[in-house]
């Protein structure tokens, strides 16, 4: 599955082409980024944040949405005739996991730690439940240090945003990030209240990659007359052209083997990653329950303990929703910087790892910006079509320069398993039979029928391009 280098995505300009222009500090912290073109969302996005409008923005995974929102925020708060009150909040984010309003937060501080003695903003809170830190901690933190920005979950944001002493009526911008999502997790009733507290004169962003479906109930809970805007990467082959929702430099396959053999091919894809890679690799694995993630995890945890030298330098670590918050922060930190921290973390394998290999839920498909990350395999497709493209894009990252490579599991049909026999028994009935005279057969192979396309492993084991 090893990919060649792809061009980076088409960039959409300088940063000194917005209007109205960034601060120089703004430019500053972008340049120690090295983030030296905007992405077409940001491009987009950011001026019409800046000339007061809603924005509804649906750009492919990986494409910079974070910074889209995040610039235009620091801008508004900055730009204020009159400078915020220590107890007025300026703007709100919220997010649907901890980790990824944390990953913002962090995003957030970069700025405010290069901002100049004379800028008058004063700073951001983060609020998400599982560290230990109370809704009453959050609302003591707000009273004594006066942040601008809040960052946080709905569930806790909601908390604190209808506490008497919070001020809300200088709010400037609101943003849902990965706002289709914050519906699927059932948060519509408390993003419904979250919004009373909130002034209706304000700039409103919904970001997410995937939002098609959901787009009229999103505008419901509190947009006016929105703009939309939709990045998509236009893919050609044979002279014809498509839109897809994949980042340009994203190459993704499937492999069909059966159940019983799956962990093993898993291992095996893996391995020949690990070796294909120069340097240390990083590879997710999703799985569709925490109780396989538990369960793999701990028998490759033995196997690395009895038999080091067959996992072939392949370090694992298990994340997914029902571990202790204290514990998935410090496996997510692990992972994202490879730091070794045994007795924090869920980890286990060999210490000189050519490859790190999270196994995990869906906790960490959507928004998390991973460094480094490889490849991705999804051994169990998701439920939810929407959910493979959250999935696929922890790689092959904006900004990056590099390709990426996903691959998905699949288990053989009955109709491929069964002696010839039984599977003329199980054939279809007459009419779907009659229906199906006239479709061409793929070519068998070792008796086993194969789909066309590109090889993704040795020893007669095939892959093609979804």
């Amino acid at each position: 599955m090893s990919t060649e280098a792809s061009p980076a995505p088409m960039a959409a300009g300088a940063w000194s082409q917005i209007r109205p222009a960034l601060s120089t500090w703004v430019l500053g912290v972008l340049a120690s980024m090295k983030f030296e073109q905007m992405t077409p969302v940001q491009a987009s996005a950011i001026p019409l944040f800046l000339s007061h409008k809603d924005v509804v923005a649906e750009a492919v995974t990986g494409s910079g949405k974070t910074l889209a929102f995040v610039i235009p925020i620091l801008e508004i708060l900055q730009r204020r005739e009159e400078k915020l009150k220590k107890h007025e909040l300026g703007a709100v984010i919220v997010c649907p996991t901890r980790e990824l309003a944390q990953q913002t937060a962090g995003v957030v501080q970069q700025f405010l730690d290069a901002k100049p003695a004379s800028s008058p903003l004063h700073g951001m809170q983060l609020c998400v439940g599982g560290t230990g830190i109370s809704p009453a901690d959050d609302f003591h933190a707000f009273r004594e240090h006066g942040p601008d920005l809040l960052i946080g979950t709905p569930g806790r944001m909601e908390e604190l945003l209808r506490r008497p002493g919070v001020k809300t009526s200088e709010l400037e911008v609101l943003v849902m990030d990965e706002a289709d999502r914050l519906l699927d997790l059932g948060f519509t009733p408390v993003i419904r209240a979250l919004i009373s507290h909130l002034p209706k004169q304000r700039r409103t962003g919904l970001f997410s990659a995937t939002m098609t479906e959901a787009l009229s109930e999103l505008v419901r809970v509190g947009l006016r007359n929105p703009v939309r805007v939709v990045v998509k990467v236009e893919y050609k082959q044979r002279g014809k052209s498509q839109d897809i929702r994949m980042p340009a430099t994203l190459a993704n396959f499937y492999h069909i083997s059966r159940p019983e053999h799956k962990l093993a091919q898993l291992l095996r894809i893996l391995q020949r990653e690990a070796h294909g890679q120069q340097g240390t690799s990083k590879s997710i694995v999703y799985f569709a329950t925490c109780a396989q993630v538990n369960y793999l995890f701990s028998l490759l945890a033995r196997y690395a303990r009895q038999k080091p030298e067959a996992l072939h330098g392949l370090r694992f670590f298990s994340l997914h929703g029902k571990q202790t918050p204290k514990r998935r922060t410090a496996t997510f930190a692990a992972f994202a910087h490879a730091n070794r921290q045994q007795g924090e973390s869920d980890e286990a394998g060999v210490a000189d790892a050519r490859m790190n290999v999270l196994l995990c839920t869906d906790v960490a498909a959507r928004g998390l910006d991973l460094p480094d990350v490889d490849v991705v395999v999804q051994y169990d497709p998701p439920s939810d079509p929407k959910v493979f493209h959250h999935r696929c894009g922890r790689t092959a990252r904006a900004g990056r320069g590099q390709a990426g490579g996903a691959a998905v599991l699949l288990a053989r049909s009955r109709l491929d398993v069964h002696p010839p026999a039984q599977r003329r028994e199980a054939a279809a009935p007459s009419r779907l039979r009659r229906q199906l005279r006239g479709v061409r057969a793929v070519p068998r192979r070792h008796g086993v029928r194969q789909p066309r396309g590109r090889r993704l492993l040795g020893d007669g084991a095939a892959a093609t391009d979804v």
